[in-house]
Formats: structure tokens, sequence, C-alpha cells
């Protein structure tokens, strides 16, 4: 009788692997993230100031977004 229990708790327990597998690469993602240095250094005095804004608007060119996501996951393969 403690066999069958104890190999139903085990079936049970094994049954929380895939779970676990993803919850630990999650983790790893994550802690990449937050290690991540960034190539822009904040505290520097250097660069371009605004003084004034042309009629409140501000234009964007040759700006490239990418997912972080995708950037981990091209340096992981």
């Amino acid at each position: 009788m403690a066999l069958v229990f104890g190999a139903a708790g085990a079936g049970q327990a094994f049954s929380y692997s895939p779970d676990l597998t993803k919850a630990i690469h999650s983790t790893s993602n994550v802690t990449q993230l937050l290690d991540h240095k960034s190539a822009f250094d904040l505290s520097r005095e250097t660069g371009y100031h605004v003084d004034t804004l042309k009629e409140g608007r501000i234009e964007f060119k040759d700006v490239y977004f990418s997912y972080a996501s995708r950037y981990f996951s091209a340096l992981a393969h």
C-alpha cells in the first residue's frame, strides 16, 4: 500500500517538471536582462541638449527598435 501511495506522489511531483523547467529558464532570462549594461551612460554630461522645442514636436530619424527577448535569444544561440 505504501508503495502505491509513494508512486502516486512521485507521479504528481514529476507532473510539475515542465513548469519547473520553464520557471528556471525564465529566471535565467530575467537575470540576464537585469544584468545587461546599457550602451548609454546616462550620468555623462556630454551630448546635445535641447533648449527649446519647435511647435512641441519631436521627430526621430533612423531609429530602430527590437525586443530585448529577441536580443537575448540571439545571444543564447
